[in-house]
Formats: C-alpha cells, sequence, structure tokens
C-alpha cells in the first residue's frame, strides 16, 4: 500500500492497541475523513480494525463512514457474497471501530495487482455482477447512499440492483489467483440503478491513484454488458458534484 495514503498518521489509537491485546499491528489504509484501518496479524489469524474519529467530520459527511451501519450491512451482505465477517463495533466520544476477520486476498490497489491491471479489472467486474445478480432486491432493507441526495438529477433506472455504493478500485479483493475474493467498505450498499455503481468503478479504474487510464473497454466485456455511454457520463457527473 503507497505510503502516501498514511501522511499524517502519528500513533495507533489506544483502542486499537487494545482490541489488537498483542498482535501485530500495522496501518494499511488512511481515508480521506481521517479514519484508519489496521491489519491485527497473530496467533495464525488475521483481523482488520477500522478506527474512525469523530473529530473534524462534518456531519454531512458522517453516513460515508457509518461503522455502525456498516456493520450492519456487512452481516446482512455476508449472506450472499463473500464480504469479512463482522467480529465487533463500537464507538464513543472520540471515535467509532469495527473488527472484521480477514479475507484471503489483497485489494486490487495493491501494487502487485496495480502491476497488472488487466487481471485486476476482470476481477473488479467479475465482482460487481456477483453482486448485482446475488444480492437480492426484493429483501434489501437499504437504499444506496451516495446517490440519496441527488436522485432528482440521475438518470431514470435501467435496472435496480443491491449496489455496492463506493465501488472503487481499493474496495475489491482478489485472490492469490488473480480471481475476485470478496468485496470491503460496504457502509453505502444499497439498492439503486447498477450504472450508479458501474459508472464509478469504471471512473475510479482510470485515475492515476489507481491504474491511469480508462480500461472501460474490459472492464464492460468481463461484466457481461454493453456500456452506456449516457448513464455513465451522468453518474460519473453526479459523483464529483460537492455534497
Amino acid at each position: 500500500m503507497p505510503r502516501d495514503f498514511l501522511r499524517g498518521f502519528t500513533q495507533t489509537p489506544q483502542k486499537v492497541l487494545e482490541i489488537a491485546n498483542g498482535d501485530a499491528v500495522e496501518p494499511v489504509w488512511r481515508n480521506e475523513l481521517g479514519g484508519l484501518t489496521f491489519r491485527l496479524q497473530g496467533s495464525g489469524s488475521t483481523r482488520f480494525v477500522k478506527w474512525q474519529p469523530h473529530s473534524g467530520v462534518h456531519p454531512a459527511r458522517r453516513q460515508d463512514v457509518d461503522l455502525t451501519a456498516e456493520a450492519e450491512k456487512l452481516s446482512w451482505a455476508g449472506h450472499f457474497i463473500r464480504v469479512p465477517r463482522v467480529e465487533d463495533q463500537g464507538e464513543n466520544d472520540d471515535a467509532a471501530w469495527l473488527v472484521t476477520e480477514g479475507i484471503d486476498g489483497e485489494s486490487a490497489h495493491a501494487r502487485r495487482w496495480r502491476a497488472d491491471p488487466e487481471t485486476a479489472v476482470v476481477a473488479i467486474a467479475a465482482g460487481l455482477r456477483q453482486l448485482h445478480d446475488t444480492v437480492p432486491v426484493k429483501y434489501c432493507p437499504y437504499i444506496g447512499t451516495w446517490l440519496a441526495s441527488k436522485l432528482d438529477r440521475a438518470p431514470e433506472p435501467d435496472h435496480l440492483v443491491v449496489c455496492h455504493g463506493d465501488p472503487c478500485v481499493p474496495n475489491t479483493l482478489i485472490a492469490e489467483d488473480g480471481c475476485f475474493a470478496g468485496l470491503v467498505d460496504l457502509a453505502q450498499l444499497g439498492v439503486a440503478d447498477r450504472w450508479a455503481d458501474l459508472a464509478i468503478a469504471t471512473y475510479s479504474i482510470s485515475w492515476d491513484i489507481n491504474f491511469g487510464r480508462s480500461y472501460d473497454e474490459l472492464f464492460f466485456e468481463a461484466y457481461g454488458l454493453e456500456a452506456d455511454t449516457e448513464r455513465i457520463r451522468a453518474y460519473r457527473r453526479l459523483w464529483d458534484e460537492p455534497d
């Protein structure tokens, strides 16, 4: 994981050390709202802790990092698709935390997969296809959240599915053999038009921080759908709008 993502990290929060209970602690990610993810390694097992401080997070952005909601959604979605199993979740006056069991696989943003973008793109497409085909809209109690405040400007839905909600490159895990292994960061999961996921997944793939160019043709071939350029353009424009 590029160390730039950990810029601003100074020390491991005391709560994370308590959760680790002697396990080795490694910071692996820092989000744009100051939240940190740690890998805990010990006794042959791997766990992850997401720790999100409350300080400096505007109320309008809280739903982006709502770990209580994420724990609930992980537990629900885990009945249908491979996601991390929740071990613990809690909150105090300073921060919230979420502890999950590790999944065998690496983020699609890992150096190995950024050096092999075609394999990563196919795995990302396969994971979203599995999510969209497998997780039942009929029984989903959640509405996709990133789009909720912008629905009046969104296209008419093409096909409602249970969307990931933040289908950017790092949120797909890839197994040793290059196949899709699981999904992480489901705080914004919910029912929405499938293009709300597909447009942003392919957008993220093209960012310099990920693979640095468009792989739309390969992605949609792997997903099994013809690209809808008008919907893609519309959802990317909405994504870029300030909240």
